[in-house]
């Protein structure tokens, strides 16, 4: 990467998993729960109350400090970026308070097509990414580099309505460890398309 200037990172929750805050030095973070604090609009260094953290469920407690803390304008234009949120604001971390996506319930549909943040992001090595399908439809979820060029094809295939994850572990489509940086990855589901970042710490 060439241009490090351009990675941000907003509305995330970085605690207990990475060594050191130095690997942030070329991201520019705002709206987000960094543990040992961090400089930049928005930011808090508390614990977040993840539900169950040591069992793999990174969900809110009710009375997070992450619940309505983030921003849903990603670029300050005063345009709202994000619509799919419950309360006054998105909240920071993967999985918004009081959502029915964050429970997944089974015998429940999501009220629309929706890619959401990655999580953990940062990450290293490997990160989930889930979405939600308001109806049937041929899937294709691409991750690509800042350049354009296609890093992984990691879903193509017709699928059923319903709330979806799935995991990047950092390699191409070869199976080769990509290098750290900031990644996008994009989301075909019908006529419903959108691309979010990530950020891939070595």
């Amino acid at each position: 990467m060439t241009d490090e200037s351009s990675m941000n990172m907003v509305n995330s929750i970085v605690w207990n998993n990475m060594s050191q805050n130095s690997q942030f030095s070329q991201v520019d973070i705002s709206y987000s729960d960094i543990q040992g604090g961090w400089d930049g609009e928005g930011n808090i260094d508390i614990d977040p109350l993840f539900t169950d953290a040591g069992n793999g469920n990174h969900t809110l407690q009710p009375d997070s400090p992450c619940i309505d803390a983030g921003t849903a304008d990603l670029d300050g234009d005063g345009i709202e970026d994000i619509t799919d949120y419950v309360g006054l604001a998105p909240d920071m971390g993967a999985f918004e308070y009081g959502s029915t996506a964050s429970v997944n319930d089974p015998n429940e549909l999501p009220q629309k097509f929706a890619l959401h943040q990655n999580y953990p992001n940062p990450f290293n090595p490997v990160t989930t990414l889930r979405y939600d399908l308001l109806e049937d439809a041929l899937v294709n979820i691409t991750i690509y580099d800042m350049m354009g060029r296609q890093i992984s094809k990691l879903v193509n295939s017709q699928q059923n309505a319903g709330y979806k994850s799935i995991q990047w572990n950092a390699t191409n489509n070869a199976g080769q460890q990509v290098p750290a940086g900031l990644y996008l990855y994009t989301i075909e589901a019908g006529e419903f398309r959108q691309i979010r970042k990530m950020v891939l710490l070595k």
